[in-house]
């Protein structure tokens, strides 16, 4: 685990964020320049429009001077197409490289503890959310500082008392937005645990739907989660009310700033007043001072305007650095395990962060290669937990797994090594090659059949249709193509996760000879209630309350 975790979270969010600008490739640079140019390109449209109206005025319009116009006012609007388009690449750029390390992490277990709602949240709100800064907020902070740069040179150039407004000025706009922005932070980051509790909120009901309507339920949860919307509605206002008040504060600002400068343009011109060098000052340099005055505050305005995608941002980093904060130097060097491992399990610890609730403490067992490892313990005793442990789903306390004579650094498996074979085989929409190959891509139909066959399946159609539900399929046929999906992976090492449960007797019996046919060839680590599922035991864990927790021989 990175040491960065170490660190106050703020900061290290900030720096994960900060880092994540790499995902946009050269987008960011391009950014930049487009806003640079358009700065450069702002100054030559003031001074051609105060050219040419001083022109106009007092005769003398040359076709010069409206060709060179024209081709500033061109050049600066397919500069904006262009930064508008490099903004959106940049924008979806980031995002789908977000997207897919959130899918890894998921993969690797990283984000096994988190609802189901916070997880799809990440993957679509919070990964656009960090998109949007890169694409928005961080350019637009740095074409700031060296587009006012260019202003006032151009404005101290000309009257440099117009230059000293522009400094005085300027200053107080970003501390006002930093004094508007601590609350927009506070309430982006509201919004988005309302989010996440809404989305887990929704689900829930969702898949218990029919539950509900059994029970009478529907009016009352209809009201609960129209409850939660509005609650989620109210966080969502809150952010564009501060989004709001701060464009006004710029806007007052930046109003008052060109007003100023008019007056003093306005006075000297009149010859109302004589000081600094506004006695020398003519109608083309006046409308060029008051043409420059609205530009000078238009990168700030851009960067007001883009405030709420920095605290969208900041608020997404907070969740996602410690989850993806080492991801770019946590991929895998090792090679997926070639053989049935042996694994030995030393002083291993372990709990949930949520409760503190303590499931493991100086567990110690050893599992040769080859052998059968049965997991016994009551419900909610950690029998699950354990497997998530040993596939490295969940990262431990303290404590060592070493597979091999190689001791795990507590991160997934390299992909190869295991296959899960759960209590309900997870399935896709679609038929049963299509589910057979998510663990071997590359095998023929002819090995598709030859495993059915080997797994007491020859009887089903590869083009059987399959839903997620694994509708089609009775249960004794789910989990036999669960293991015919693990057997095809080629992994040496098997977790399964009650792979007998609810199943009657025959089909019990079918499954546990199935498994036996695979003992010796791969390391297998069961979790089972079932007595007639721990005849396979070599050996045998009985898992506890942590007060009572040891292993037993099965001798």
């Amino acid at each position: 685990m990175s040491s960065n975790l170490n660190q106050d979270p703020s900061i290290h969010a900030k720096q994960w964020l900060n880092k994540q600008k790499n995902l946009g490739q050269s987008g960011f640079q391009r950014l930049v320049a487009a806003g640079l140019l358009d700065a450069l390109l702002a100054v030559c449209q003031a001074y051609f429009l105060a050219l040419t109206a001083h022109q106009l005025m007092f005769g003398g319009l040359t076709v010069l001077v409206v060709s060179g116009l024209l081709a500033t006012l061109l050049m600066r609007t397919a500069n904006s197409a262009w930064r508008a388009s490099t903004a959106a690449s940049v924008e979806a750029r980031v995002t789908l490289a977000i997207r897919e390390l959130i899918a890894k992490a998921m993969l690797r277990g990283k984000m096994s503890q988190q609802s189901t709602g916070a997880v799809s949240n990440a993957l679509l709100e919070q990964s656009l959310a960090v998109g949007r800064f890169h694409a928005n907020f961080a350019p637009q902070q740095k074409i700031v500082s060296y587009a006012m740069i260019i202003f006032l040179i151009a404005a101290f150039a000309t009257d440099w008392i117009v230059g000293l407004i522009f400094i005085i000025t300027a200053p107080l706009i970003p501390l006002f937005m930093a004094l508007v922005g601590s609350g927009a932070q506070k309430a982006a980051d509201k919004r988005l645990a309302t989010m996440d509790f809404l989305g887990g909120y929704f689900l829930d009901r969702l898949k218990g739907a029919l539950t509900l309507r059994a029970f009478g339920r529907e009016k009352a949860e209809t009201n609960a989660v129209d409850k939660a919307n509005a609650e989620f509605r109210k966080s969502t206002m809150g952010v564009l009310k501060i989004a709001f008040l701060t464009s006004t504060v710029l806007e007052f600002f930046a109003a008052l700033a060109v007003a100023l400068v008019a007056v003093y343009v306005g006075l000297h011109l009149l010859n109302l007043i004589s000081f600094g060098p506004g006695p020398k000052l003519d109608f083309r340099t006046g409308l060029f001072l008051l043409l420059l005055a609205p530009e000078f505050y238009a990168p700030l305005r851009q960067l007001a305007a883009s405030y709420h995608d920095r605290a969208g941002g900041l608020a997404a980093a907070k969740i996602l650095a410690p989850v993806l904060g080492d991801n770019q130097e946590d991929e895998h060097t090792t090679q997926p395990l070639a053989s049935a491992p042996r694994i030995a399990i030393e002083k291993l610890c372990y709990e949930y962060d949520s409760t503190g609730a303590i499931i493991f403490d100086q567990l110690t067992t050893a599992i040769g290669a080859g052998e059968c490892l049965i997991v016994r313990g009551d419900s909610g005793t950690g029998k699950s937990t354990l497997l998530k442990l040993l596939a490295g789903l969940l990262q431990p306390h303290s404590g060592s797994i070493t597979y091999q004579d190689h001791v795990s650094q507590f991160s997934a498996l390299a992909a190869g090594s295991y296959a899960w074979v759960s209590q309900k085989p997870w399935f896709i929409h679609g038929t049963v090659a299509d589910n057979l190959l998510q663990a071997n891509p590359n095998a023929s139909r002819q090995e598709l059949n030859n495993t059915l066959q080997l797994c007491g399946l020859a009887h089903i159609d590869l083009n059987a249709a399959v839903d997620e539900q694994g509708s089609g399929l009775s249960g004794g046929e789910g989990r036999r193509l669960g293991i015919a999906r693990a057997l095809l992976s080629k992994a040496p090492l098997w977790f399964m996760d009650e792979p007998t449960a609810e199943l009657d007797e025959e089909s019990e019996a079918d499954i546990i000879a199935l498994i036996q046919q695979f003992k010796g060839q791969h390391t297998l680590v069961i979790a089972t209630h079932s007595e007639a599922c721990a005849s396979l035991a070599d050996n045998t864990l009985w898992v506890r309350p942590a007060y009572t927790q040891q292993g037993e021989s099965n001798e």
